[in-house]
């Protein structure tokens, strides 16, 4: 009986064991601080800088795939080489105060192999201005008018949800002016705000953002002209970015819904293409699997990089059903010896809308 019992405990312990394995095989990224208070301080200095300091905590090697910011006046640098568990990084944040008079709150986001695979940090101050009046806007100069920013980041849009976000301008002419749009694309609606500025008054360049309208999933970036008087046409100098998240809203569904909708299951978390010899494309095959009751809709797959592509065999996948993406690396469109991107599949999939797949590797 002794021995059977000895049996019956090997057997259950090497029946848990991958699962206990895979279970701890997991980085960790824990953040020193997550916020940064540069207090006051003068425009005249142009530019700040602070570092956010991280540890791996976890017990596999750490990726951080991109670092980005919520504005262009805050530039973020990563580490690029995996961090191992136990080991230390920093990731350095600079905020260019030249022109932006006041206070500022921005979000620096820092994307890894992590769970969830988004942290966010935050950096604050105050910018006292010299030489300026404290009525005057500052910002970016165009034409006869003053800017504070040519950028619109909606972040997050629903397709159920329009959202309007504006900009203000400070016109710097001698005549009341109105503006005019052109290259607007279908999903956004562009208005200035009031319809006529005087000499020296203060309006806004309104844009509503109608995700539906867009048919996009995920990041997107858009972009239109600006006209002003007197022209015949925009100058191509005169834009306006607009970016943005679409995403579908799964917030009102109840967990009877949920329990019946689609459910994404990749056999991978991590495509692994190890070494890459020789110049030669080199391919990677992951299988998606829907383990839910309805059908899963596939609505997109990106990546970011021109090194890497990726190709997925059908759109619509049945419940119990498994389709293939095609992951293609060319190594004769690398800079770096270090591949480190990611894929991501946008789905129907109300638990897990998007998956962001990280894909490794090194050029030798």
């Amino acid at each position: 009986m002794e021995i059977i019992s000895r049996l019956y405990f090997f057997i259950i312990l090497f029946s848990f064991s991958p699962l206990l394995l895979f279970a701890q095989s997991s980085p960790k990224i824990e953040f020193t601080e997550t916020n940064h208070d540069f207090g006051s301080f003068s425009e005249s200095i142009g530019s700040v800088t602070c570092e956010f300091k991280f540890k791996n905590t976890g017990d596999s090697p750490l990726v951080i795939t991109r670092v980005t910011a919520s504005c262009g006046c805050t530039r973020p640098e990563y580490p690029k080489e995996p961090i191992a568990s136990g080991k230390t990084g920093k990731i350095k944040v600079t905020y260019n105060a030249k022109g932006r008079p006041g206070r500022f709150l921005k979000n620096v986001y820092v994307y890894a192999n992590t769970d969830p695979d988004k942290q966010i940090l935050y950096i604050k101050g105050n910018v006292n201005s010299e030489g300026r009046s404290t009525g005057a806007l500052s910002g970016v100069k165009m034409e006869g008018i003053t800017l504070k920013s040519t950028h619109l980041p909606f972040f997050e849009v629903y397709t159920r949800q329009p959202r309007v976000l504006s900009v203000g301008f400070e016109n710097n002419t001698h005549s009341p002016l109105k503006l005019n749009f052109e290259r607007v694309p279908l999903h956004l609606t562009v208005k200035q705000v009031p319809d006529v500025v005087a000499p020296g008054g203060k309006g806004e360049i309104e844009v509503e953002y109608d995700a539906a309208a867009a048919k996009d999933w995920g990041m997107r970036r858009d972009e239109f002209l600006i006209r002003f008087p007197g022209e015949s046409m925009a100058s191509p100098f005169n834009k306006i970015t607009v970016s943005a998240d679409i995403r579908e809203d799964y917030s009102g569904l109840s967990e009877e819904q949920k329990e019946k909708a689609p459910k994404i299951v990749l056999d991978k978390n991590t495509v692994d293409f190890g070494d890459i010899s020789g110049d030669k494309p080199v391919v990677a095959v992951v299988n998606i699997t829907n383990e839910g009751k309805m059908n899963l809709q596939i609505r997109k797959v990106s990546n970011e990089s021109s090194v890497m592509t990726a190709t997925i065999s059908r759109m619509s996948v049945q419940p119990g059903k498994t389709i293939q993406l095609k992951i293609t690396v060319n190594p004769r469109k690398t800079r770096s010896r270090l591949l480190n991107q990611r894929v991501f599949i946008i789905t129907n999939d109300p638990v897990t809308p998007t998956v962001s797949l990280p894909v490794i590797g090194n050029f030798k």
